[in-house]
């Protein structure tokens, strides 16, 4: 009989928890962003939190309207999240991109195989640290904007024009956005 009663209400914290964790998800838009080449940051929490803050240090909480647009209340802006998820355009007519002055930046949340995995770049963005999905961590340095290398596990990485994919020479593939839904699947593309 206890038996019976754990497994219930296993199942029933299974049954309430799914819809939280499935509202949970960043939408691959979580990390640094660029205003005019000044650092901005994005950290998404969950569907109805998300930090950010901009280029003069400022911070406010916003929430997703859907998945390809941000309300800030605290800022009275609206971001339409565009270009596969590299650009978001402010109803204030700034824009953030995820690069600056053209450069690809990979840093913040990837996937593979729906596992989340991250990239932080440092050294003036020649330097920067993986962590795969299993929590393994390794630093390689960028080759050219678009190429990647890591000397210790001896692979190699090429970023799409957008920084939205990464082929890695073990044949892995890393994304920015995991499954399918959000701004890397809007409409537009």
């Amino acid at each position: 009989m206890r038996n019976v009663i754990v497994s219930s209400l296993v199942f029933l914290a299974v049954l309430f928890l799914t819809p939280l964790i499935s509202s949970s998800q960043d939408f691959g838009i979580s990390g640094i962003w660029y205003h005019n080449s000044t650092q901005t940051h994005i950290n998404v929490k969950d569907f109805t939190n998300v930090v950010l803050i901009n280029e003069s240090g400022d911070r406010a909480v916003g929430h997703f309207v859907n998945p390809w647009q941000i309300k800030v209340p605290g800022w009275n802006v609206v971001g339409n999240i565009q270009n596969g998820g590299t650009q978001i355009s402010w109803s204030n007519n700034t824009t953030w991109t995820r690069y600056p002055s053209g450069k690809t930046h990979i840093s913040g949340t990837w996937y593979h195989n729906n596992s989340p995995t991250s990239i932080q770049v440092y050294d003036n963005g020649w330097r920067f640290s993986i962590t795969n999905e299993s929590g393994q961590t390794s630093d390689g340095y960028a080759k050219s904007s678009r190429e990647l290398y890591i000397p210790s596990l001896g692979i190699s990485g090429n970023v799409n024009n957008d920084a939205t994919r990464i082929r890695w020479s073990n044949g892995t593939v890393w994304t920015r956005n995991p499954g399918g839904s959000g701004p890397l699947s809007s409409p537009e593309e």
